[in-house]
């Protein structure tokens, strides 16, 4: 198999001849790890780091290294035609001005839109162009037997992106349903008009949305979710099936409580497993023949602190974990983010090389088991105590 047909493979949930790798990038991650490869001379990582991308050295780069180390899948995004506004500021053609973060998501400071009024008089599909799309179809040309993905934000990350932070989001669940269902609306109907222009450039999957949980329970109520997130994320997932895509859903977190819900929405892939909150291998079991599942190799502490002779163990276990039965993707446990050491992320792919054959991994799983008690950890022990004082 080529690595278009093993990614293909097991997001069909079946077993190809060794594990998939795929993972998202962050920029200076490229940089660190090309110098690290000798892609490029150390000396130039400080004007690329100052310049990112408008350096236009970041997709050959990027290229380079998913050839140097054998990663099946790309990730890919568009171009929404940032541009710099200060050292710590920024600013896209949509509208929306953003306080920068070398880790973690940028802080919306000015949005595209406050009211439902101003939703009425906004028109987000006329900045979405084909040319947003070039630099996918330059990775897609430099690696044509590759499996490339896109990530798209989705209806509830690009709605609070849009309306000014995921707090006002959340606040307008309750405050104002119809600001909220607008913004979800506009915010799918313009991923609509993404997706449709990423399977014409090539695109054979889509990594979609933001983080929906915290370390024990998801980041607003259930009911919430159901009415204001559930119509939208099924909408577009219908629409991405229509165009021949798979859908991968991402969140970080405890995520057992939504899980059931992912599934009847109709989600081809669950990613990315934080280990700190989930086992890998109950989450396989539970989800065998319905999603596939990706990641598990914490980026948290593990790819930050250790030394790649643990990074190469502990990867050795969790393919142990995650493969057997096909349909898994080796990944870290959300992204390979600008504090993960170069040398680490470079053994994490060799690993995943070495230890990926599945003339070596076991072709069945244990039953699937009932979901943990997704109960937080705190109300369990409030219960538990008040269950001894009675009994007392």
């Amino acid at each position: 198999m080529n690595s278009k047909q093993r990614f293909l493979t097991a997001l069909g949930l079946g077993i190809p001849d060794r594990v998939p790798m795929w993972d998202w990038f962050d920029e200076p991650v490229v940089y660190d790890v090309a110098a690290e490869l000798g892609l490029i001379r150390s000396a130039d990582l400080g004007l690329l780091s100052r310049r990112g991308s408008e350096t236009g050295g970041y997709t050959e780069l990027y290229c380079d290294i998913i050839g140097a180390l054998d990663v099946d899948g790309t990730q890919n995004v568009i171009d929404t035609g940032f541009t710099r506004t200060g050292d710590e500021t920024g600013r896209d053609r949509y509208g929306r001005h953003f306080m920068l973060s070398t880790h973690g998501e940028p802080m919306v400071l000015e949005p595209a839109v406050r009211t439902s009024e101003d939703i009425a008089g906004y028109d987000m599909l006329s900045f979405l162009s084909d040319r947003d799309f070039d630099g996918i179809r330059e990775v897609i040309r430099r690696h044509p037997d590759r499996a490339h993905g896109l990530n798209v934000k989705g209806p509830f990350a690009e709605a609070w992106l849009n309306i000014g932070g995921m707090d006002k989001l959340l606040v307008a669940f309750g405050s104002d349903p119809k600001l909220a269902h607008d913004a979800m609306a506009m915010s799918v109907g313009w991923s609509r008009a993404v997706l449709d222009l990423a399977a014409e450039a090539g695109i054979e999957f889509v990594v979609t949305d933001a983080d929906l949980c915290g370390n024990d329970f998801p980041l607003m109520s259930y009911e919430h979710f159901r009415e204001f997130l559930v119509p939208y994320k099924r909408e577009l997932v219908e629409h991405a099936h229509g165009l021949g895509l798979k859908v991968i859903k991402h969140t970080d977190g405890m995520a057992w409580r939504l899980m059931d819900d992912f599934i009847a929405i109709g989600y081809d892939g669950f990613h990315p497993v934080q280990p700190q909150c989930m086992d890998l291998a109950t989450t396989k079991a539970y989800l065998r023949g319905r999603m596939s599942v990706w990641g598990n190799l914490d980026c948290l502490d593990l790819l930050v602190f250790a030394t790649p002779e643990r990074v190469d163990a502990a990867a050795r276990q969790v393919i142990a974990q995650g493969a057997p039965g096909g349909g898994y993707v080796f990944a870290s446990s959300n992204s390979l983010h600008p504090g993960c050491r170069a040398e680490n992320v470079i053994a994490m792919f060799r690993a995943g090389r070495k230890y990926g054959d599945y003339a070596h991994i076991p072709a069945n799983l244990p039953p699937a088991p009932a979901p943990p008690d997704t109960t937080p950890v705190r109300q369990r022990r409030q219960t538990r105590r008040r269950a001894k004082a009675f009994a007392g």
